[in-house]
C-alpha cells in the first residue's frame, strides 16, 4: 500500500473520529473523562477498519487506487471499500462499546439496539467521507486529463511548427514514407483518388462512407457506397491513418488539437473543424501515436 494511500485512509478516520467526538453517539456523554480514551479506542477502530478494507479491494478483489483507471472507476472501487469497511467498523465498535462502554446508565451490549446506533452513524459518516473523496478524485481526474491534452495540443502545435518550416524551406510539402496513392472505392462506380496527406477523416453513415479530403489546399467531401470496415482495411495500412471509433477513422497528422469530453476524447480536425469522437477503446492508441508517430 502506497504511503499517500495510507495518508488519505487515516485522513478518512479522522474525520469520521472529529464527528464522533462532536456529536458523541453512544451515549458518550455519559461518561465524563472516560469519553477520552473510548474516543481514542474508536478512532483507532476505525483506523484499522479502512486500512484493512483498503488492503482487501486492492489484494483480493486487484481493484488498485489509480486515478488514470478513470472516475467512474475511482467511484466504484470506493463503493467497493466502504461497503467492507462498513461491515468490519460496525463490528469492531460494537465489541468495543459492549468491553468498555457499558454501565448502569448506558447499555452498549451487544445486540439489536447497538447494531442500529453504530451502522447509522457508520452510514452517515461514510457518506459524509464518500462525497468528500469523491469531490477530490474528481477534481485530480480532471487536472490529470487537463495536463495531458496540454501535452498532446503542444506535441502537435511543435509537429506543426516543424512542418511549416520544412516546407517554408524547401518549398516541399514533407511527405511521410508511405505517401504513395490510395484509391478507395465503392460499390457502385464511384471511387476516390488521393494521396494519404490528402486525407482528413471518413465517418460511416448508413450504408455510406463520408470522406473529408483536400484537393489544391482546399477541403472537399465525398459520399462512397461502402463499410467501414472495406475503408479500414484500405486506408489504415497508411502510419498515421487509423480508425478511432466505430463510425470514424482518421488522418492524425490533420489534427489540429484535442480536446477534452464527458466521454473521453475528442479531435478536432484542420481544414474544416469537424469534432471527430475517439471512443475508450482507441483512446491510449491515438494518445500514443500523436507522442510517439512512426
Amino acid at each position: 500500500m502506497r504511503k499517500n494511500i495510507i495518508i488519505e485512509r487515516l485522513q478518512s478516520a479522522l474525520i469520521g473520529t472529529l464527528f464522533i467526538a462532536v456529536f458523541l453517539p453512544f451515549g458518550l456523554n455519559n461518561f465524563d473523562a472516560m469519553r477520552w480514551p473510548l474516543l481514542a479506542g474508536i478512532g483507532a477502530i476505525i483506523a484499522l477498519s479502512v486500512l484493512a478494507s483498503e488492503l482487501i479491494v486492492e489484494h483480493l478483489f486487484k481493484m488498485p487506487n489509480d486515478i488514470s483507471r478513470g472516475s467512474k472507476f475511482i467511484i466504484k472501487r470506493n463503493l467497493f471499500f466502504e461497503a467492507f469497511n462498513i461491515v468490519l467498523q460496525v463490528l469492531l465498535v460494537m465489541l468495543f462499546l459492549d468491553t468498555f462502554a457499558c454501565n448502569d446508565i448506558v447499555d452498549n451490549h451487544f445486540g439489536w439496539a447497538t447494531f442500529g446506533s453504530v451502522i447509522a452513524v457508520s452510514i452517515y459518516v461514510t457518506i459524509i467521507i464518500h462525497l468528500y473523496w469523491r469531490n477530490v478524485y474528481k477534481k485530480r481526474y480532471l487536472i490529470k486529463q487537463l495536463e495531458e491534452m496540454q501535452l498532446l495540443n503542444g506535441i502537435m502545435l511543435e509537429r506543426q511548427r516543424t512542418m511549416t518550416e520544412k516546407k517554408n524551406e524547401t518549398g516541399v510539402e514533407d511527405k511521410p514514407a508511405d505517401a504513395g496513392r490510395m484509391v478507395i472505392n465503392g460499390t457502385t462506380k464511384e471511387h476516390l483518388d488521393i494521396m494519404p496527406s490528402q486525407f482528413i477523416y471518413a465517418t460511416s453513415e448508413g450504408n455510406y462512407l463520408h470522406i473529408h479530403y483536400l484537393r489544391d489546399g482546399k477541403h472537399f467531401d465525398m459520399m462512397i457506397r461502402t463499410s467501414m470496415k472495406n475503408a479500414v482495411e484500405t486506408l489504415c495500412c497508411h502510419a498515421s491513418i487509423m480508425q478511432c471509433h466505430r463510425a470514424y477513422v482518421v488522418n492524425l497528422l490533420m489534427v489540429e488539437r484535442i480536446e477534452s469530453r464527458n466521454s473521453g476524447i475528442a479531435l478536432i480536425m484542420a481544414h474544416c473543424g469537424d469534432v471527430v469522437l475517439v471512443s475508450k477503446q482507441y483512446s491510449a492508441e491515438v494518445k500514443e501515436k500523436i507522442q510517439n508517430p512512426q
